[in-house]
């Protein structure tokens, strides 16, 4: 038996987190820091319509605001992979402010930069949006007549269905069954420290500052959104204050802060904000499970099956069985 067992183990970093010598990456001071916000999407699915920056560029302290009018255009958006491999992670199918297009509520539309926190903040209200509006599912209720079977789930790792064995027949030949059905709600991860990006240009060598799971993720991720060599990316990772799996997934703000800062030739940090944390770096969608148990008169089981009723994180087509 271990001898650790029963004894108090001191944390390695517990010391400097206690004391607030710890940094995170929403911490880090450099020479001439900027502050980048988002403007985001108010509705789940649609279009920009008119996108009216003129009051935000011209307040006070404002460097730049970008969209999809002046940003540069990325490269390929990495392939779906759990950042587990060690490889680019991209948390979705394509990177925001490419186009007018709107897939979800909270979609990243313009990124204000200024130089202190307050006036980004400000100038980010006076960015205008117009929309054009398309259908959207956001609830199994609104496309539950509509559902169907994927094909393949987890980012094609796993088949929409999977079986082994004959289930009707062994819930036919059960004695007794129990057949229910349970609701949960969406998830939303929110760790107490919110995802943030402190990136820094030095010629054609890029250093994140970044609150990740996943360093190589986040370096190989940006690496192909932004199509620049990965030996001249540097990912510095301290202490990640929680994560419920958000910093797991590389989302659209290490990018975004990268070519932020480049536009502006200063160091520019893009923190999310508390109301952002539920909608920029991925959830847990809401979902119905239905679950038929056979058993024969000894209580060994016959048979089990297992239905899973869910939107897709963004949809217009209508829930997934899986």
């Amino acid at each position: 038996m271990s001898t650790a067992i029963g004894r108090p183990v001191d944390r390695v970093d517990g010391l400097a987190k206690i004391t607030g010598a710890g940094r995170y990456s929403a911490e880090i001071a450099l020479p001439g820091l900027v502050h980048a916000v988002l403007v985001t999407s108010r509705i789940p699915s649609g279009r920009i319509g008119h996108l009216d920056t003129y009051d935000a560029e011209r307040a006070e302290g404002v460097l730049a605001v970008l969209h999809h009018l002046n940003l540069p255009k990325g490269g390929s958006v990495p392939a779906l992979l759990p950042s587990l491999f060690g490889a680019a992670a991209s948390g979705q199918t394509f990177f925001p402010m490419q186009d007018e297009v709107i897939h979800y509520a909270g979609q990243p539309l313009a990124v204000v930069v200024a130089d202190t926190l307050d006036r980004a903040e400000h100038a980010a209200r006076l960015v205008h949006i117009t929309y054009e509006h398309t259908p959207a599912i956001t609830t199994i209720e609104q496309g539950r007549d509509r559902a169907y079977e994927a094909e393949k789930i987890f980012a094609g790792f796993i088949p929409g269905r999977i079986t082994r064995g004959d289930a009707a027949a062994g819930l036919a030949e059960a004695a007794e069954t129990v057949d229910l059905s349970y609701h949960l709600a969406a998830n939303h991860h929110n760790p107490i420290e919110c995802s943030a990006t402190t990136a820094v240009w030095e010629g054609d060598r890029l250093t994140l500052y970044d609150s990740t799971q996943g360093p190589n993720a986040t370096l190989h991720t940006v690496a192909e959104l932004l199509n620049i060599m990965p030996s001249h990316i540097r990912v510095v990772t301290g202490y990640v204050g929680g994560s419920f799996g958000c910093k797991a997934m590389i989302w659209a703000h290490p990018a975004l802060s990268a070519l932020a800062a480049r536009a502006v030739h200063r160091p520019v940090r893009l923190a999310l904000s508390r109301e952002q944390m539920f909608s920029g770096c991925g959830h847990r969608e809401e979902q119905e499970m239905r679950i038929v148990l056979g058993a024969d008169r000894d209580g060994r089981l016959t048979a089990i099956r297992h239905h899973k009723l869910s939107p897709p994180r963004t949809s217009t087509t209508g829930p997934n069985r899986r």
